[in-house]
């Protein structure tokens, strides 16, 4: 699995989760994401070493200087956790369509392959 197909299925889930009201599969993105931001462990690289045989698919990572000694996808995973406790959990009648936005970037990063809130964060400064 790759961080496009990732972002694919998980802006599929958080979709689904809306459209169907699903709250209990909405908190668990949420702790997926801040796991994932918290630790460094990306999802799909250990999605990739569970599978062997996709071992020797996996792009090598091009040496990037940085400022900020962050990654960058890193920083996205709290970002979207952060947005989703605010606009799901604490203010969800007001913030009612930034989840749905949120959902349809992450399956559109997937089918596109190119993310433009990572794009920014490394323009930034980040890794």
């Amino acid at each position: 699995m790759t961080e496009r197909t990732f972002r694919m299925v998980f802006g599929s889930a958080l979709l689904a989760a809306l459209y169907f009201d699903l709250h209990y599969i909405i908190i668990g993105l949420i702790a997926l994401s801040l796991f994932k931001g918290m630790t460094s462990w990306r999802i799909a690289g250990l999605a990739m070493r569970l599978h062997p045989e996709s071992a020797g698919s996996r792009p090598e990572a091009a040496a990037v200087t940085a400022k900020i000694d962050f990654e960058a996808e890193r920083a996205l995973s709290l970002m979207t956790a952060l947005t989703l406790i605010l606009s799901c959990v604490l203010f969800s009648a007001q913030l009612w369509f930034l989840p749905w936005f949120v959902g349809f970037a992450f399956f559109g990063a997937g089918l596109s392959g190119i993310c433009p809130m990572v794009l920014g964060l490394r323009w930034i400064g980040l890794k």
